[in-house]
């Protein structure tokens, strides 16, 4: 605390926090008035929190996605990404600012609650439902954020094309595009004061020449952060290697664009080279397993990019559902079912420990903040675990094997963003209020959708 005397130090005592030294017990934190930890001290009862973690980065969302949860479940032609897509569509062109707000808002209350405290949200749903450019769209991304308390990275993301040989879909025309690469520009410029990185949607959706220029553009801009879809599908990989002689990460790493600065979103279908490139090069890949599971895109071989010490992080994506530890714990299953071993990515503390602070330091480079670790300087962005049906008391690893195979949201007693509470007990909230409504919309956004499938 010396050298900001005129900081007010607030003080929370913990019986197990996860540092980046490994667990401390009986510490107190404190955090001064900007949101920050000073220190770590010896801390005595009564507890302020049992087994204290770093706070989630959500390194890729897509919040209007989550209306889109149990639609397309039924037809017959909704058997693929690709036809999912065009569901997709058909939700984008209905939702103006408000429904953007409020959709945004429940997608952000779940994060909080599942331990996700920060979140780079890829956003390209740019235009109004009439097609009028400007950010009022993405503005309601920013009010959702400041409404629900979550740290907020917004990445705006180019697109200029429906396929590597498409013309763009009239939705994506109409809401996701823009005219040039220079009118792009003009619009990420437009949001100043938000937190922002950029992001390109994919290979097939930029051509190389515009991906180098937006790539060139997020490097002028704070944290150089460059998000970007790659290798989701293997038909995206077939069309890239037809189209320009190599995959998509290949072509990425052609363009000098494969360096610390990337996200590169999903990386499935990526071939070992291409992996490898991402460890060499320091890229970080960003997994979001409940989503590649649900559009039923492959599994990621885990194990052997973790083995070659690759950065990772993982995302909600499409927010079908919306929990931290599901997410990591689907990851590991995904590699149980492909190889027929357990524990496969678990090392000698076991798997809950290695998975959660692996996820948060990529997380933390995804969100492009000073968050995923619990130490001097970083923000408070903190999640308590409390479950005596689950955790044992004496062994911390233990209890984080435990929450990672039988925990949820349940298990998280209170969510701090910055020292403040944002989740949990204690929490006065318009929340309950705000997801009734949000409810009601998205229920009224599902059986349209569900009536246009009928009626297509």
């Amino acid at each position: 605390m010396s050298g900001t005397p005129h900081l007010k130090l607030r003080r929370l005592s913990c019986r197990y926090v996860l540092t980046s030294r490994g667990w401390l017990r009986d510490q107190s934190i404190g955090i001064d008035e900007t949101g920050r930890i000073t220190d770590l001290i010896p801390g005595q009862p009564p507890w302020d929190g049992f087994i204290v973690i770093p706070g989630m980065p959500n390194a890729h969302s897509h919040a209007f996605q989550r209306a889109l949860t149990g639609v397309g479940e039924r037809v017959a032609d909704a058997q693929s990404f690709w036809s999912w897509r065009s569901l997709m569509y058909r939700l984008a062109a209905s939702i103006g600012p408000e429904e953007m707000e409020l959709l945004a808002t429940l997608a952000c209350f779940d994060m909080l609650r599942s331990g996700f405290t920060s979140v780079a949200e890829f956003f390209y749903l740019h235009h109004g439902p009439d097609g009028r450019s400007g950010v009022a769209m993405a503005q309601a991304v920013v009010r959702a954020a400041d409404r629900t308390g979550i740290r907020l990275r917004l990445v705006p993301v180019y697109y200029e094309r429906g396929g590597f040989e498409e013309a763009l879909d009239p939705v994506q025309k109409k809401r996701f595009a823009h005219a040039t690469v220079e009118a792009f520009e003009d619009y990420v410029r437009a949001l100043d004061g938000v937190p922002l990185g950029v992001g390109a949607h994919s290979i097939r959706a930029v051509s190389p020449s515009s991906l180098e220029r937006v790539g060139a553009f997020a490097e002028s801009l704070g944290e150089g952060l460059f998000h970007i879809h790659v290798a989701e599908q293997e038909r995206e990989v077939e069309q890239s290697h037809r189209a320009y002689g190599v995959g998509p990460i290949r072509l990425l790493d052609q363009l000098g664009l494969v360096t610390p600065h990337l996200q590169a979103v999903h990386g499935t279908h990526a071939d070992p080279e291409e992996r490898r490139l991402l460890v060499e090069r320091g890229a970080n890949l960003v997994l979001c397993p409940i989503t590649e599971a649900y559009l039923a895109d492959g599994i990621f071989p885990a194990v052997e990019y973790l083995a070659q010490g690759g950065s990772w992080a993982v995302g909600t994506d499409a927010n079908v559902a919306i929990d931290a530890i599901s997410e990591l714990r689907l990851l590991e299953y995904g590699q149980r079912l492909s190889s027929g071993r357990r524990s496969n990515l678990a090392d000698r503390s076991g798997i809950g420990t290695r998975l959660w602070q692996g996820a948060a330091l990529g997380g933390a480079r995804a969100v492009g903040f000073p968050v995923g670790v619990i130490e001097s300087g970083a923000y408070a962005d903190l999640v308590m675990l409390e479950d005596p049906c689950l955790l044992t008391g004496g062994d911390p690893d233990l209890d984080l094997d435990a929450f990672l195979i039988g925990g949820s949201c349940a298990t998280i007693a209170r969510v701090y963003v910055g020292g403040t509470l944002r989740s949990g007990s204690g929490r006065s909230t318009d929340e309950a209020v705000l997801r009734t409504e949000a409810g009601h919309l998205m229920a009224r956004l599902r059986e349209r959708m569900v009536s246009r499938i009928g009626s297509g």
